[in-house]
């Protein structure tokens, strides 16, 4: 067991309920998804009930004037989930789980979509979709004409390989593994980065 995630793995277990951000790139859901890996690598059943514990509240925590992006918002949450989903962490039903959610993403035209960044934009709804076609094929909660409208709307405006690594999106954080302490402790640019990053990468 690598002693330096262990401790962060721990600091995250303290300070991670106190969270209100439910996001993927600096709240609870990409904090469980680096839990879920952790506790995957090392067979840590106590750390695998703790992040279904935060994936819980991550669901509890949705509402519906979230953003839709990847970041922050609805489309990082459903990523997350079909994550866990296609590593085989959560068993779960995506169509059904993710339907609010997905039906929450297709409210927003795609044919106005003027932020195509990978962050908050069409970009990292392309992301999700491209992942949660890959992990089950039937992609039942979103209708054709607006995966048609957002790729239309998309085309030649992204260029990132649909298939990339979460890991290749995210920020290292400005700080080494050890000295994480009072440091922001989210994947992206946070403590939770390292177990991604030795665990995922």
């Amino acid at each position: 067991m690598d002693i330096r995630l262990r401790k962060i793995t721990d600091y995250l277990l303290l300070k991670s309920s106190y969270l209100r951000d439910i996001g993927l790139f600096h709240g609870k859901m990409g904090i469980a998804v680096a839990l879920y890996a952790y506790a995957n690598r090392y067979q840590d059943s106590l750390m695998e009930e703790f992040a279904w514990d935060l994936f819980q509240q991550v669901y509890d925590g949705v509402h519906v004037d979230m953003p839709v992006g990847l970041e922050y918002g609805l489309a990082g949450i459903g990523y997350g989930t079909t994550l866990l989903c296609k590593r085989g962490w959560v068993e779960c039903d995506l169509n059904a789980i993710l339907a609010d959610i997905d039906a929450k993403i297709m409210e927003r035209d795609p044919r106005r979509i003027t932020d195509f960044s990978v962050r908050s934009g069409a970009g990292g709804i392309l992301l999700y979709l491209a992942l949660r076609q890959r992990t089950n094929g039937s992609l039942l909660t979103f209708d054709s004409q607006y995966l048609t409208e957002l790729q239309s709307a998309s085309a030649n405006k992204f260029t990132l390989d649909l298939g990339t690594n979460i890991i290749n999106i995210l920020n290292e954080p400005p700080f080494t593994d050890s000295e994480y302490i009072e440091q922001p402790i989210g994947i992206d640019g946070g403590s939770a980065y390292y177990i991604l990053k030795n665990v995922l990468a």
